[in-house]
């Protein structure tokens, strides 16, 4: 009976061991983002998913993001001024969107403790903060930055640049924002993972934005766009003890 007791003592814990599985990982990740209304380097992101259910044994994730973007009329373009740097004829104002996000990430294939590649789908939305900052350039009968007005028929001689006048002139455009995306990690190592983000997203705002003046081209008031987001970070186990 003794020998048996200590039989079953030493067991137990290698049969715990084999009871207790990784299921899942929670992650928080850093990252870029483009898309065919931004530059290449349109946005930066932060992000996070949590598991929070099991549905026909595929996870479910809390997904949860900011996003910080510079969106641009598609029919920007640049130029010389004639004085050395370039600009963006008939551009009258940048256009930032501030999109906190929230919604759901269904994955795909779940992930396990040999598994390097997880796919899931993300589907989220969110309230969009529109910032309108002024579009600045010098004309060369003047030593002053202005707003860029299409009236003035002096030539351009310089550009003030993105931080110019700091927050000066800012207007906020609130607007709604959604996305669905197909999501692929790649974990490098045991407490890191590289992913990408790949999908569309809609967004409208309130009042059309004045990227380009009027007489240059039309504005959109909603942006239908497809997007790429690469993106870096740390992930955690999480474990559970199986019945």
């Amino acid at each position: 009976m003794l020998k048996k007791l200590l039989l079953l003592l030493i067991t137990l814990p290698a049969f715990a061991q084999q009871e207790e599985e990784e299921i899942d990982s929670k992650t928080l990740a850093f990252g870029a983002t483009t898309s065919n209304y931004t530059s290449l380097i349109g946005g930066l992101v932060v992000r996070s998913s949590v598991p929070v259910d099991v549905r026909k044994g595929k996870s479910v994730y809390r997904y949860m993001a900011l996003e910080i973007l510079n969106l641009k009329n598609p029919r920007e373009y640049s130029i010389f001024t004639g004085f050395g740097p370039k600009y963006t004829v008939g551009k009258r104002n940048y256009l930032f969107t501030i999109r906190p996000q929230y919604g759901r990430e269904y994955a795909l294939f779940t992930r396990s403790k040999d598994s390097n590649v997880g796919l899931s789908i993300i589907a989220a939305g969110g309230p969009s903060i529109g910032l309108m900052k002024p579009y600045y350039v010098r004309y060369e009968d003047s030593n002053n930055f202005v707003q860029y007005d299409p009236n003035i028929k002096s030539r351009i001689s310089g550009v003030g640049g993105i931080l110019k006048n700091g927050f000066q002139g800012i207007k906020f455009n609130p607007g709604l924002h959604a996305k669905i995306a197909a999501n692929i990690d790649i974990n490098t190592f045991s407490d890191s993972v590289t992913g990408l983000e790949i999908g569309t997203s809609v967004e409208t705002f309130l009042k059309k934005p004045e990227i380009l003046a009027s007489t240059f081209s039309d504005n959109p008031q909603t942006f239908v766009s497809v997007y790429l987001t690469l993106y870096f970070g740390n992930k955690s186990i999480v474990k559970k003890k199986n019945d």
